[in-house]
């Protein structure tokens, strides 16, 4: 019994030992030229240093626009615009790493519907919201949008209805329908008349622009002998027609669009008006002129940036008439020009985070195809892209006016 006390003893202490002398076993030394020392804090990289890489991907853009309807053509026609320019910048490598990415939802300008589309693209997560062609389909869907937290550029709507809701993240790239006004007035003067009816339909483009027209064109001189206003897709004006024959008008402002505008430039025309005839921008459309036809000769319009009249449009028309088979429409340099906006924008703010994107939207100096865009403090464009065409055989011509 005690030898086997004695052996365990002996093996415990030997174990002992050789691990004392594991533990003891001095550190080989280091190969010459490396160092073993700890770096100090002052030789870590600083990681706040660092320039911020963006993730990249895709970036996203929801578009709120009418392709069913009687407004689809302009629809489409915005749709390849906003189009154009992103394969444009796609081919040219994207932005901060960012390819982009459209989406459209149809609202059809129509109120009801245009707020179930702006549901369905919030429920797409889109980065940004562009579109907006008529104003009564837009509005109900600019609120949505806010509460989404989405920055939005409208493109073509341009009621004062749409500012008068002071939504920090809606822009509007279209000029309002003060600027339209003010160039009619322009136009009137030029033309020396002073008794001025309007048509407009009920809706909040055309009764917007009918309102400020009857606000502030008597402050220039002008008086306002008739407001009629016209049923959507009525064929029979005449009532309309005698009511501005015996106001006795000197100048009529079409403030539709150009569906009906081109039946109600011929039944004044066969009614025996022979007085002015002007369309707002909403019948900016060579559909005006084929729609009028003899009648529409003589005819002018207050309108959006027309493409074949601006700097570079020859160009610009040849390559969408290319892609797409067709000549572009009214709103066509004011869509390209949104997306170039939006790629300027997150270019200054080195993010597509919410705010800072708003920011830079909101400070943006851009100088596009349909003009200088720069917005004032209520969020419309700062200056006036409007310009005054007339319709002589068979085609648009610019007008110049002082």
């Amino acid at each position: 019994m005690k030898k086997k006390w004695f052996l365990l003893i002996t093996l415990i202490l030997a174990l002992s030992i050789f691990m004392l002398a594991c533990g003891d076993k001095e550190e080989e030394p280091p190969a010459p030229g490396v160092t073993t020392d700890a770096p100090d804090e002052t030789d870590a990289p600083d990681e706040t240093d660092a320039p911020e890489v963006p993730a990249g991907g895709v970036f996203t853009i929801g578009a709120l626009l009418p392709m069913t309807g009687p407004e689809a053509y302009y629809g489409n026609d915005m749709y390849q615009s906003y189009q154009m320019a992103i394969d444009e910048i796609n081919e040219a490598g994207g932005v901060l790493g960012y390819t982009f990415e459209i989406f459209n939802e149809d609202d059809a300008c129509d109120a009801a519907q245009a707020a179930t589309a702006g549901s369905k693209i919030i429920s797409a997560e889109p980065d940004i919201v562009v579109g907006g062609y008529c104003s009564g389909a837009t509005i109900p869907a600019l609120q949505q949008f806010y509460d989404a937290n989405l920055v939005v550029l409208v493109s073509a709507a341009n009621s004062t209805n749409i500012t008068d809701l002071a939504l920090e993240q809606t822009f509007m790239v279209n000029s309002p329908g003060t600027h339209g006004v003010q160039t009619l007035t322009k136009l009137a003067k030029s033309l020396g008349v002073t008794k001025i009816a309007t048509i407009h339909q009920g809706d909040d483009y055309t009764k917007n622009l009918s309102d400020i027209v009857e606000r502030d064109m008597p402050g220039d001189g002008f008086e306002i002998v008739a407001v009629e206003v016209m049923e959507k897709g009525a064929a029979d004006v005449s009532a309309i027609v005698t009511a501005i024959r015996n106001a006795g008008a000197e100048l009529v402002y079409w403030c539709g669009y150009h569906a009906d505008g081109s039946n109600v430039i011929k039944q004044l025309r066969q009614g025996g008006y022979e007085g002015e005839i002007v369309c707002g921008d909403g019948s900016s459309s060579v559909d005006l002129i084929t729609g009028s036809g003899e009648a529409g000769e003589g005819v002018y319009v207050t309108s959006p940036p027309y493409v074949e009249l601006a700097e570079g449009g020859t160009e610009y028309v040849a390559k969408y008439e290319e892609l797409y088979g067709q000549p572009p429409g009214g709103y066509s340099t004011l869509c390209y020009d949104t997306i170039y906006v939006i790629k300027e924008a997150i270019e200054e703010a080195g993010s597509i985070e919410y705010e800072a994107l708003r920011l830079a939207v909101e400070n943006i100096d851009y100088p596009g195809m349909s003009g200088r865009i720069k917005f004032a403090e209520n969020h419309e464009l700062a200056e006036s892209n409007f310009m005054i065409v007339k319709i002589e055989n068979g085609e648009f011509v610019l007008v110049e006016v002082d």
